[in-house]
């Protein structure tokens, strides 16, 4: 895809965002239907797109490394985040721990990458994801219950949480189907690709609906300092990936871009249930959705020179 294309394509996505975000402003859309309409996504739509690209495309050895380097990664981002934050107070310590690792790829990046990157990056972007998805079901869980102090560990409710994510199983169904040969009916192919086409523009409507843009004036430095080590740490970590291993451009502009997207918006159940800052951890998944839109752009521009 061209340079033209690429602003154009962020353009059009832009002004879903913005759609999402002025429907929810003026109360056409409420926090009710925006749930509503993420249920949607993550239960139909998102699977829907998973099995539909995974189930026609031929996989290769490399794409076995992506979960591990998911994984692997934002493991790391979690260890230098706890090492950063060690001064600040456990409560801080923990928040921080919990909910700048990870990435939102199923609402964010995966409408930007199938529309620029095709069905190849979403490949690349999906098995990344599986990754990804154990940290933030696992770990993070693991660092918020540990730090809180005020709910015990419970490895049932973890274990849980991990199987009752729809586009995780999904993600591993398809794969296990690609993996042993099995070849879906073509009326199975076509229902999830007329239903994978609503993903996109139900993604970005919801991502602008989340959007906030207040920000609390007295943990300002506190979030300054949490995005700034998330973004330098993560856009390191991939930027590295990408320098380094010996795979095909679009694998390597997957890592990073992996580096550089916005907290998972599991994070804010999170603080809920732990009792942390509400609005700083909403504070500091909004700003990061701000960011990334930059940094992700840069980052497709990027993949277009090389």
């Amino acid at each position: 895809m061209q340079a033209t294309d690429v602003n154009q394509q962020f353009l059009l996505s832009i002004c879903i965002i913005l759609l999402g975000y002025l429907a929810k402003r003026t109360r056409y859309l409420t926090e009710k239907e925006g749930e509503s309409i993420a249920q949607l996504i993550f239960n139909i739509t998102l699977p829907a797109l998973v099995i539909n690209v995974f189930s026609s495309l031929p996989l290769q050895p490399q794409l076995a490394l992506l979960p591990v380097l998911g994984f692997a990664a934002n493991a790391v981002l979690c260890l230098c985040l706890l090492f950063i934050f060690r001064k600040h107070p456990r409560n801080i310590r923990g928040m921080m721990g919990m909910a700048l690792p990870g990435a939102n790829i199923g609402l964010f990046a995966y409408p930007l990458v199938e529309a620029i990157w095709g069905k190849l990056g979403l490949t690349y972007i999906a098995m990344y994801d599986l990754g990804n998805s154990y940290m933030v079901f696992l770990v993070c869980y693991t660092v918020g219950a540990y730090f809180s102090g005020e709910k015990p560990l419970s490895w049932r409710q973890l274990l849980h949480s991990v199987v009752r994510s729809i586009p995780v199983m999904a993600s591993l169904l398809a794969l296990s189907i690609n993996l042993l040969g099995i070849q879906l009916p073509d009326l199975v192919l076509q229902t999830t690709g007329v239903i994978s086409k609503a993903n996109m523009p139900l993604s970005l409507l919801l991502l602008g609906m989340y959007l906030n843009f207040s920000f609390p004036a007295e943990q300002r430095k506190l979030l300054l300092q949490a995005l700034c080590s998330k973004y330098i740490i993560g856009g390191t970590i991939g930027g590295l990936l990408c320098w380094l291993l010996p795979f095909d451009a679009l694998f390597r502009h997957t890592l990073l871009l992996a580096g550089l997207l916005p907290l998972p918006t599991m994070v804010l159940t999170y603080s809920v249930i732990f009792g942390y800052d509400r609005r700083l951890t909403g504070a500091m998944l909004n700003a990061s959705v701000l960011l990334s839109i930059l940094f992700s752009w840069l980052v497709f521009h990027f993949s277009t020179m090389s």
